[in-house]
């Protein structure tokens, strides 16, 4: 029965009403919802029965007018989808605050912003978004030709000869970003001071298609000793002929290809000389990627770095002794999973479309 009047139509409630009996027992309003099953309970019964006049017409759904609209379906379209949509094709925020703005001077009249936001979800479908920072070069088409380029020429390489290096700077102060909290707790976390004055350490890590290779972290005692203030071309040298050679060496893999970007501190010639210095003849070339480009290109760039950072935040307290080897613990940690997924991500796996990241195609 229920499932068959479920909408409650009119003839449904005219044939309830007709059952109706005042004063005798299993008649009543509640008898009648219990045996007809009245989502609405006797309740409901009672409203329709205030409604009728005998007649099945009587029990139809009047109309609702409703709340009267403050903007017509025109002057939402006009004045806050397509506003929203111009300002997305200029790539440039938005908020309601704005949309408010715009109505308002266009109309010459003031709408209530929690109107244009109701009109905004439930009609235009506008939601609300996390941005996404991007630069000109990003969108530049000659750009991406270039990466396109690149990246064809490193898929014609087996990935476990393409060993990518890179630096990233580690502090000495980083607290989780999230913590439990029990109710009426707060989420303060006790540092020694705090994390736009510690001390920086510079970390350089390599990794070739399946596993960490070498890494090496520039302390700040280390910096002061050598009067520098990061990573320089000397640095890199001599992080190469100690570490990084015989690790490649180890790998008993030939013909292999060091990719890395263009920072000063990555002199091909210079590079290739301590990697003859060390005594490894597998490295045939240093290879450069497009300038601006290691987010689209490096594994390490982009994908491993952000979880590496994550995963040395986990492991506070972080202090000046224990963070060089929990930087290289949980860089040696990076599973061959992990990596292949990175250089998956970065399209410089072969098969893999070159240009899937680009935005806006």
């Amino acid at each position: 029965m229920a499932n068959e009047y479920e909408k409650y139509i009119s003839t449904f409630k005219q044939k309830v009403l007709e059952e109706y009996r005042p004063g005798i027992y299993g008649s009543g309003f509640k008898s009648l919802a219990k045996h007809f099953k009245i989502k609405g309970g006797h309740h409901l019964i009672m409203c329709w029965y205030r409604q009728w006049d005998g007649t099945v017409q009587s029990l139809n759904a009047k109309p609702r007018t409703g709340r009267p609209r403050t903007l017509t379906n025109e002057e939402v379209e006009r004045y806050v989808l397509n506003f929203v949509e111009t300002m997305n094709n200029q790539h440039k925020p938005v908020d309601y605050k704005m949309v408010q703005n715009h109505v308002e001077v266009s109309l010459n009249r003031k709408v209530a912003i929690a109107t244009i936001k109701r009109y905004g979800r439930t009609e235009c479908g506008i939601t609300s978004r996390t941005t996404h920072e991007i630069t000109t070069r990003d969108i530049d088409e000659n750009h991406w030709i270039e990466i396109g380029k690149f990246r064809k020429f490193l898929q014609r390489i087996s990935n476990d000869r393409l060993i990518f290096i890179d630096e990233i700077a580690i502090y000495g102060i980083m607290p989780p970003l999230r913590t439990l909290v029990a109710p009426g707790h707060q989420s303060f976390v006790i540092v020694d001071k705090p994390s736009a004055y510690a001390e920086r350490f510079d970390f350089i890590g390599a990794i070739n298609g399946s596993k960490p290779i070498a890494c090496m972290t520039l302390t700040p005692v280390d910096r002061k000793a050598k009067d520098i203030q990061g990573v320089r071309k000397e640095v890199i040298h001599e992080w190469i002929i100690k570490s990084l050679a015989p690790a490649i060496n180890r790998l008993n893999i030939d013909r292999v290809h060091l990719i890395c970007d263009r920072s000063r501190a990555h002199n091909r010639a210079e590079m290739m000389q301590a990697f003859i210095m060390g005594k490894c003849k597998s490295v045939i070339n240093v290879h450069y990627m497009p300038t601006a480009s290691a987010k689209y290109i490096s594994p390490l760039d982009n994908p491993i770095w952000h979880s590496f950072r994550e995963t040395v935040r986990k492991q506070h307290p972080l202090t000046i002794s224990n963070l060089p080897s929990i930087l290289s613990r949980t860089f040696y940690s990076l599973s061959r999973d992990q990596i292949m997924n990175a250089y998956r991500k970065c399209a410089i796996t072969y098969g893999t479309d070159v240009f899937y990241d680009q935005p806006f195609t």
